[in-house]
């Protein structure tokens, strides 16, 4: 009996001692002082695609930060609004907020949505360096990480992979875990923010001098990076990475839309081989960050200005249309914001398949949408409004 006394108190001895290591007071700037997390109570599913209606109007607007990914506002079944600490989660059809997640000690550096998870990265003294994964559906945390990078960051992904640009650096973590899936620390020259695709992860070095290089990566594995040297002066735009690393280029003044391929070198490294260009007209681009997405040969560029429909097989433009933001890309339709309506498209002939008319003031120019049952969300104008 008097040993299973001394036992008990012993047991009770240590507790209190966790105990006592729990309740240190903590920094009032720490991370746990600061961060608030605010999780969903269900996980809703989202609406199956519909067709749209003939008309839509506004159903609701939110503030919103500059920087939705070129994809979409929309994962799952939640619209993404950020602020300068902050990313939430919100009930597309009726905008109330549904999940949460502060960092009062940090800025956001940048946020992506991919596999089911919304990826954001912070920044705090030492740069944008933490990368925390919240559940789309509910806001709970999956996993948090720091990233060695240092300064100011962008974050884009692909499936299975979000990459971090920092300067010269590259950190590609993988979306389920936040492992490291490969990093690139380059030669120094700064890289514009990478597109991620089935081909490769692709970005621009521009160097001092004007030098400038196309920057291929396997998306995936850690291999070896390869180069290929772009016009001095043409302002490569890397916009899609899937069947072959399509870069838009203005050199001479002539917009041209060439496509890459990864290949093996004779000594079996990595190497980048051209396979092809476009030289149009209608694929002018105004400067501004152009963005693309595809279907299977096909990739439809916006340039600023319009949408461009190319064919990566004959090399030539299919279609072209007035588009005043990125296009959405649903069950090989193309969907396109333009003059008080919107229009949907099949991928390959272009042709409106349907018009949609949109009352009150219209969508935003340069808003990202993303379609989700019969409603289409628009992040733009650093708000987000949805339309049904």
């Amino acid at each position: 009996m008097r040993s299973r006394v001394v036992v008990a108190v012993a047991v009770t001895v240590a507790a209190l001692g966790v105990l006592a290591a729990v309740a240190i007071p903590v920094v009032g700037s720490s991370d746990a002082a600061t961060t608030e997390i605010r999780v969903a109570a269900d996980s809703p599913v989202p609406p199956e695609t519909a067709p749209l209606p003939a008309s839509v109007r506004p159903l609701w607007t939110a503030p919103a930060g500059p920087g939705a990914p070129p994809t979409g506002p929309v994962e799952g079944p939640t619209a993404v609004v950020t602020g300068s600490d902050r990313v939430a989660g919100l009930d597309p059809a009726t905008g109330r907020e549904r999940w949460s997640y502060r960092r009062g000690n940090a800025r956001l550096c940048g946020w992506t949505a991919r596999d089911g998870v919304v990826l954001a990265l912070f920044a705090k003294s030492s740069g944008c360096r933490d990368l925390v994964a919240l559940d789309a559906a509910t806001g709970s945390r999956r996993w948090y990480r720091t990233v060695e990078v240092t300064g100011d960051a962008v974050l884009t992904s692909g499936p299975g992979v979000a990459i971090v640009t920092a300067g010269p650096q590259l950190v590609a973590v993988d979306t389920a875990t936040g492992l490291n899936r490969w990093t690139y620390a380059g030669d120094g020259c700064p890289l514009d923010p990478v597109v991620v695709g089935r081909s490769a992860a692709a970005t621009v070095a521009r160097c001092p001098g004007g030098e400038l290089r196309l920057v291929g990566h396997d998306a995936y594995a850690d291999k070896a990076a390869w180069t290929i040297p772009q016009p001095t002066g043409s302002d490569p735009r890397v916009v899609a990475a899937e069947e072959e690393i399509a870069v838009l280029t203005r050199a001479g003044g002539r917009p041209v839309l060439t496509g890459y391929v990864p290949a093996e070198g004779k000594d079996g490294k990595p190497v980048g081989r051209r396979v092809g260009s476009v030289a149009d007209a209608r694929l002018a681009y105004s400067g501004g960050p152009a963005a693309a997405v595809t279907d299977g040969q096909v990739v439809v560029v916006w340039t600023g200005r319009a949408a461009v429909a190319v064919d990566g097989q004959t090399r030539r433009v299919l279609w072209s249309a007035p588009a005043s933001g990125p296009p959405a890309l649903a069950e090989r339709q193309v969907l396109l914001a333009g003059a008080g309506r919107l229009t949907i498209r099949p991928v390959v002939e272009g042709r409106p398949a349907r018009a949609v008319a949109v009352r009150g003031g219209g969508v935003p120019e340069g808003a990202a949408l993303s379609r989700i049952g019969r409603l289409v969300v628009a992040a733009g104008a650093d708000r987000l409004t949805a339309f049904g």
